[in-house]
């Protein structure tokens, strides 16, 4: 086939793909008036300042949008890959680029001049409006996703023992990767060394799914070409190996600071039937790690989990606070392991990091998490704990005993699934997420309702309650290679009127309940407290819900901020409340369930 032609088709697909259904007429156009421009590694596109205000599209490759800061060094804003347009503000806005934009690998771009752009929309006036509703759409996106990039489609793949075969590791992953309808290629030294440079990046650029390029020690040559051309780095290891900084670690200069790095995963790979990690934080030494991925030979959960992160179609959890209410959490992730829903990330605040992580520590298995919710609830962590009111009404001991006696010297970073939690850093007045560290010292930060319970000290640092400033960290999960977010809310955020005039009295209301009328419906002086000081954090919560692929909103009416005597029935109410909405959904929405087999030839 004519290479040219085979270019044309793929711009043309690039085009349709970025604006939807485009004319015969209109691509026709765009191509002809639009310069294809090539850039090397390195190559900026533009500069922060620069009144260029040409828009640009990515055919291929990927870029890195970079700021420049007080103190003139640059940050990332963020990578912009294939069939992304780039510039588009400073079109529109005739106003001086407000970032730089550097080429991470070998990439080519269709450039277009605005007097180009201005004959287009006057010929055909529909192109204006579709590219502004992908502006919106974008901007929509960065308000709620912050962190969420285009997907990779090149991945250099390096092995840090390279002498322990992997392939059981692999091959498994290659058939999820089926499942899940995604084509892959794989490009190793053998195969692909010997091939000229344009030919390599043909090779990779026309493959319409993933591209492995794996590396060898053998070969450092190979092994550079791999990292230049890649998206994003694997390190797969030996979770029980020696965890020091390897030789083609120091060859390749994985962990230096660069505007040109890119994300590097660390796949910690586990035996099967692995024993609960310990001393994950070892691997962390000296290395850049933007994430970690434990994985276990012949696990199924884990083989999903991690061809979704790789292939852009992860799920994340994210569970908000709302006292012994959070018993509906544990309902809910069976719910959802019952439905076929792995949870592939998973976040909380407050309740939602008590009764989440624990299920995560559990690694979601049903019988512990029964365990744990009976046991929990009949150890009465929240009864008999008063201390004299200094600094809180309960001195959190029977809470922090219980988190230790259940997790002990389990840090967050050995829970087989990538997990968090949100803290409000008093000292600071800042929110923390929590991803690493004891997992007891961070889920009690976390839980810690001012006036409730004492402030935590983590890093000299004092913490409370997240709820007060993030009662549903959904943010926090767009840091996570996401596409799929389902959130759980306690709290409800419609209006609740009363129906008299003024607060009766407290004679009034003791009253009101020794004859049983009811009349006065006030909540408790725990819910009041709490519920004032996430009042910010709710009006976080409406704007970012919108975001997420399942919201619900529980409906827990009558149950206490501490009434975990009733929590086989919260636990109930969660479980029924998310299997209704599942099965509500129409099939198209399924996310979770494999799509149809087609043809990956």
């Amino acid at each position: 086939m004519d290479p040219n032609l085979s270019k044309n088709a793929h711009n043309r697909k690039i085009l349709l793909r970025l604006f939807g259904e485009l004319g015969e007429e209109l691509l026709a156009q765009i191509l002809e008036n639009g310069q294809s421009l090539e850039l090397e590694t390195g190559t900026f596109l533009f500069h922060q300042g620069d009144t260029d205000n040409s828009l640009y599209i990515v055919i291929s490759g990927r870029f890195r949008a970079l700021a420049k800061q007080d103190d003139g060094t640059l940050h990332a804003l963020g990578d912009i890959g294939e069939g992304e347009p780039i510039g588009e503000f400073a079109l529109f806005m005739a106003e001086p680029r407000s970032a730089s934009v550097v080429a991470i690998r070998k990439s080519i771009v269709l450039k277009i001049k605005e007097a180009q752009y201005l004959d287009i929309v006057s010929k055909h006036p529909a192109f204006s409006s579709k590219l502004t509703r992908f502006v919106v759409n974008r901007l929509r996106r960065n308000a709620l996703q912050q962190h969420l990039e285009t997907s990779a489609k090149n991945i250099a793949v390096i092995n840090l023992q390279s002498a322990n075969d992997i392939s059981a590791y692999t091959e498994a992953v290659k058939k999820e990767f089926e499942s899940l309808n995604v084509r892959i290629q794989i490009l190793d030294h053998d195969s692909h060394a010997n091939l000229e440079t344009q030919e390599m990046y043909d090779t990779l650029e026309e493959h319409p799914g993933l591209n492995f390029l794996v590396c060898s020690d053998a070969d450092l040559a190979w092994s550079r070409q791999c990292i230049i051309y890649a998206d994003l780095v694997v390190l797969a290891t030996d979770f029980y190996g020696a965890s020091e900084i390897q030789e083609i670690e120091r060859h390749l200069d994985l962990y230096s600071q660069n505007i040109l790095n890119k994300k590097i995963y660390l796949l910690l790979l586990h035996p099967e039937k692995a024993k609960f990690p310990e001393n994950t934080r070892k691997w962390f030494v000296d290395r850049k790690i933007d994430l970690h991925i434990h994985y276990r030979k012949n696990h199924g959960p884990d083989i999903r989990r991690f061809a979704r992160i790789l292939a852009n179609k992860a799920i994340g959890l994210v569970l908000g606070g709302g006292g012994a209410k959070g018993f509906a959490h544990m309902g809910v992730i069976k719910a959802l392991g019952e439905e076929g829903v792995d949870i592939d990330f998973l976040g909380g605040t407050s309740a939602g990091a008590l009764y989440g992580l624990t299920c995560a520590y559990c690694d979601f298995d049903r019988e512990k998490i029964d365990f744990y919710s009976r046991d929990s609830a009949n150890s009465k962590l929240t009864t008999n704990d008063f201390t004299i009111p200094l600094i809180s009404f309960m001195s959190g001991k029977k809470m922090s005993n219980y988190l230790i006696k259940m997790m002990g010297e389990t840090y967050l970073e050995d829970f087989w699934v990538g997990s968090y939690c949100v803290s409000t850093n008093y000292s600071n007045a800042t929110s923390r997420v929590h991803d690493r560290g004891l997992a007891w010292k961070q889920i009690e930060a976390s839980i810690a309702i001012p006036g409730i319970y004492p402030p935590v000290v983590i890093d000299n640092q004092l913490h409370v309650d997240g709820g007060v400033v993030d009662n549903l960290p959904i943010e926090t999960m767009y840091n996570y290679p996401v596409r799929h977010i389902i959130a759980i809310s306690l709290t409800q955020l419609k209006s609740r009127p009363v129906d008299f005039d003024e607060t009766p009295s407290a004679a009034a209301m003791l009253w009101d309940k020794i004859t049983g009328k009811k009349k006065f419906r006030l909540p408790g002086i725990t819910s009041i407290l709490v519920n004032s000081l996430t009042l910010n954090s709710r009006q976080k919560q409406e704007m970012t819900k919108s975001g997420v692929a399942i919201y619900l909103e529980m409906e827990l009416k009558g149950i206490g901020m501490m009434d975990d005597s009733r929590w086989k029935e919260i636990v109930q109410k969660g479980h029924d409340q998310m299997k209704a909405i599942l099965e509500s959904l129409p099939k198209e929405e399924r996310f979770w369930q494999p799509l149809e087999k087609k043809s990956l030839e």
